[in-house]
């Protein structure tokens, strides 16, 4: 079943951010000494390059460029690491993505381990063309999903964009993208802090 989030979880990581130090974050994340560290940013950027190849909406874009580092960055420590449904509730990074860019990308991201069972349940082709690896992840998921699950699933206004991420993420590098460096998307998450606070970009 999808996973109703639980609203009484502490709010660790739960406070608003200028654009000006997320990207102090992300430059450091990308520049960091520790390659496991600077890795999970420039996954982050071919992530997100995907999106923009697609000419996707700057929610999406947002979304992908977030996913890999989302934790390390609500929490402000940069440090390597793969975040789980559960951890992305019990950490607050849930709540700080939803703070900080609207539900669109916090449910985006959420719902993507939600996204493989769905496509491993509906399209038989997509879950054998899975690395073993892969295909244990949607076990350790939950496994393939239920009628209603797939019901529920396909009901959720961000199911679409957690699918495009979900496979995005099978495609692994496409080595025939051009992917950019960190300020190159500066302007996407300018513009999605500027639309979630009324309007008012917070740069410093």
């Amino acid at each position: 079943m999808i996973a109703i989030r639980d609203r009484n979880l502490v709010r660790i990581g739960a406070n608003q951010i200028s654009a000006a130090q997320l990207f102090e974050l992300l430059q450091a994340g990308s520049e960091h000494w520790d390659p496991s560290v600077s890795g999970l940013f420039l996954k982050a950027r071919q992530l997100a390059s995907n999106a923009v190849s697609e000419n996707s909406e700057t929610s999406l874009v947002v979304s992908a460029l977030l996913f890999h580092p989302c934790q390390a960055l609500a929490s402000g420590e940069l440090r390597a690491g793969h975040w789980t449904s559960d951890s992305l509730l019990k950490t607050g990074t849930y709540d700080w993505l939803e703070e900080n860019f609207g539900e669109e990308v916090a449910e985006t991201i959420r719902l993507q381990p939600y996204a493989k069972r769905f496509l491993a349940t509906v399209v038989p082709r997509y879950f054998s063309k899975l690395d073993s690896e892969c295909q244990q992840c949607v076990f350790l998921e939950g496994g393939f999903m239920t009628s209603f699950e797939t019901t529920a699933f396909s009901e959720h206004r961000c199911h679409f964009n957690s699918m495009k991420i979900a496979r995005w993420l099978d495609q692994g590098v496409n080595r025939c993208l051009e992917v950019p460096e960190m300020d190159f998307f500066k302007p996407f998450v300018e513009r999605a802090l500027y639309s979630i606070h009324g309007g008012v970009a917070r740069s410093a």
